[in-house]
């Protein structure tokens, strides 16, 4: 059952990413989304490429700072090496990472091609250096509560989220101009309210 679900995903995926490619001359019209622009950011946990546990409340999460968890604002970049959307967009990421890395936390959810998909991956990371984490969604738990709606997914989908993991803005499809459109939307975010002394 576990492997006809991942086929049919990955059918499905594969048809968003030829749609999105097939539209790069006009706005590709958004997915159905059970998450939406103010709603809270579903929490998840993954392992990255060593091996290390990463969740989404190490870095976004409200109420108070944490004195071992910094907040700071995320971005949440879905990707599959077969979808040449996610690749063409790639370098717009890793440019507004180089720019806002202080405040801002740039994560790569990677699902995985049904055939050979952890050795795709591996290879597709040494031809290309990517400066942030890759966490792989190998069981695709994440993408369900993100990007799955029904048995259809569209790549690339990108998520931003404030300090308090709140969903700020959602990119999903090829969008020229990620980089200067994200930028555009922290800078009009509203101010943060600064703690109380403790």
């Amino acid at each position: 059952m576990q492997r006809t679900l991942l086929g049919m995903m990955s059918a499905a995926i594969v048809f968003c990413c030829g749609h999105v490619r097939a539209e790069q001359g006009s706005k590709p019209a958004p997915s159905p989304s059970k998450l939406r622009e103010g709603d809270k950011a579903p929490d998840f946990s993954l392992r990255d490429m060593d091996g290390n546990l990463v969740r989404l409340t190490d870095f976004a999460y409200p109420g108070k700072e944490k004195p071992w968890a910094k907040k700071k604002k995320v971005l949440i970049d879905f990707f599959r090496t077969d979808c040449e959307p996610c690749k063409k967009e790639l370098p717009e990421v890793v440019g507004y990472f180089n720019k806002h890395k202080e405040d801002t936390h740039v994560m790569m959810i990677s699902l995985l091609e049904a055939d050979n998909g952890r050795e795709k991956l591996d290879d597709f990371l040494q031809k290309n250096a990517i400066p942030f984490p890759i966490l792989v969604d190998a069981y695709e738990t994440v993408a369900k509560k993100y990007i799955v709606e029904g048995d259809s997914v569209t790549l690339p989908s990108l998520f931003f989220l404030d300090e308090d993991g709140m969903i700020r803005g959602r990119f999903t499809g090829l969008k020229e101009g990620l980089e200067a459109a994200l930028s555009k939307l922290v800078a009009e975010l509203p101010a943060k309210a600064p703690e109380p002394p403790r």
